[in-house]
């Protein structure tokens, strides 16, 4: 329903988030190395998540514990993952050997292992109205498996180039790839034809790195795509790789919709543009020269590795080179209102909806929903309602808005800041709706509009005035 998101992180943790308070709720750290995939199932009652650890695990959503592990008969590292539209059978497929494991959910059993690719696995999933299985994989091609049947590959369709991802049209009739090269490719499943494709090598060319010679349009790194997911209606396709940027494409216009940048912090690498001079000399770039006899002692501790011999982890802390700008995995909600990027700066929302507000430096440890509901207990409306805007879950926030007692409105009103009444009025439209307290609403829009209204009015001439001169 577009309420959850979950994430896998190299640390080796599963984090479910709210998607629209913002926050983490439960995190699984079963896995022991990282996580390069989580699937919901159709339910949306499990979610499961493969790991380079080896294993694929499976996770109750209702008492959040990890109830399956998956493996296969010899050890191997999972590079990706699916589940079918029932959420019987999970699939994932390996980095060496080069073949996909079918599991069942219920038993843990594996059911069949597929052969045929030559190269490592890079995608899996199962196309939603057809009994397919869709893989992609380093050896340029993508097949098509009939895996209820256990036969051989369907369909193989060949590419020029590495095929790093892969993925379906919500109505099953279209796939598409992203290969090496930094095309993207619209297949036919039914007859495998090639469809079109769209050249976005310049689209997700990004910035330069440290060690660069040359400028980021001249760079030869970072112009491919490695995530793909299609938008609700199956018009768009959101695309990210390794790159400050996200790119949206209108599939039978076959352009470019939008270009998001999702970072610029200064502090990665692969954000800068252009190539100074002054930085470079002729040993190279200046910020990968080692000044060891410049440094002091407490600079030459920290290059040292202190962990112990057979740790499984490493303090992630400790980092000898910089992060890289790139978006690891994109995805559309249900209903194509959001999509999340999961990138080098984190879990990034984007939404089409106005009442989606996270503010961190808002919140602090005490701003919880338990102490939100003592407040209301001790009728301190104001500071209670004003908690349920800060955690912006809405149906707290309507539990609040809705305990207020008529004669306690003028002075609730008076005590909420000006940034928050917007939201409210938006929570009181949908009220007015719903609600069969009619008199109740229409007294919370009469006294807002009676105390805040020249603000609202100001703000309204404001947006129409950059609107204005942005057309």
């Amino acid at each position: 329903d577009g309420q959850l998101i979950a994430t896998g992180g190299d640390d080796g943790k599963v984090k479910l988030w709210n998607a629209s308070t913002g926050f983490c709720f439960v995190t699984f750290s079963e896995h022991t190395g990282p996580v390069n995939q989580v699937v919901f199932s159709s339910k949306g009652n499990v979610v499961v998540s493969s790991s380079l650890d080896g294993t694929v695990r499976a996770f109750d959503l209702v008492r959040y514990r990890n109830f399956r592990t998956f493996t296969s008969p010899e050890p191997t590292q999972f590079t990706c993952l699916a589940l079918d539209n029932s959420g019987e059978m999970v699939v994932a497929g390996s980095l060496d050997p080069f073949e996909v494991y079918v599991w069942s959910l219920r038993t843990a059993r594996l059911l069949d292992v597929l052969s045929g690719h030559t190269g490592p696995l890079s995608g899996v999933l199962f196309n939603p109205a057809h009994p397919y299985l869709i893989s992609s994989s380093w050896d340029k091609t993508v097949r098509i498996w009939d895996v209820y049947n256990r036969k051989v590959a369907v369909e193989s369709l060949d590419h020029s180039g590495e095929v790093l991802c892969v993925a379906v049209r919500p109505d099953g009739d279209q796939v598409c790839s992203a290969d090496l090269t930094g095309q993207l490719y619209f297949w036919d499943p039914q007859d495998g034809t090639l469809e079109g494709t769209i050249e976005g090598r310049k689209d997700i060319m990004g910035g330069r790195r440290r060690d660069d010679a040359r400028e980021a349009k001249n760079a030869t790194h970072s112009l491919a795509f490695t995530s793909l997911c299609y938008s609700a209606d199956g018009k768009c396709i959101l695309a990210g790789g390794n790159s400050k940027y996200v790119c949206i494409y209108h599939i039978q216009q076959r352009v470019l919709l939008k270009r998001f940048e999702i970072t610029n912090n200064l502090s990665l690498d692969g954000i800068l543009t252009y190539l100074n001079s002054k930085n470079m000399t002729e040993a190279g770039p200046l910020a990968l020269i080692d000044d060891e006899d410049g440094g002091s002692g407490s600079d030459k501790e920290d290059f040292k590795d202190n962990s112990l011999p057979g740790a499984k982890r490493s303090d992630f802390s400790k980092r000898k080179t910089p992060l890289v700008a790139r978006t690891k995995c994109v995805k559309f909600s249900p209903d194509g209102r959001q999509w999340a990027a999961a990138s080098t700066e984190g879990l990034m929302i984007y939404s089409l909806d106005q009442n989606l507000y996270f503010d961190p430096q808002d919140l602090d440890m005490e701003v919880t929903p338990e102490n939100a509901q003592i407040l209301l207990e001790e009728k301190q409306y104001a500071k209670a309602l004003v908690m349920a805007l800060r955690l912006n879950e809405q149906k707290l926030l309507k539990t609040m808005a809705e305990t207020v007692p008529m004669d306690e409105i003028l002075s609730v009103v008076s005590s909420i800041p000006v940034h928050y009444i917007e939201r409210i009025l938006v929570l009181i439209g949908e009220g007015i709706n719903s609600s069969p307290h009619l008199q109740f609403y229409l007294t919370w829009v009469q006294t807002i509009l009676t105390i805040h209204g020249k603000s609202l009015e100001k703000k309204f001439h404001e947006n129409v005035k950059h609107s204005s001169i942005g057309t």
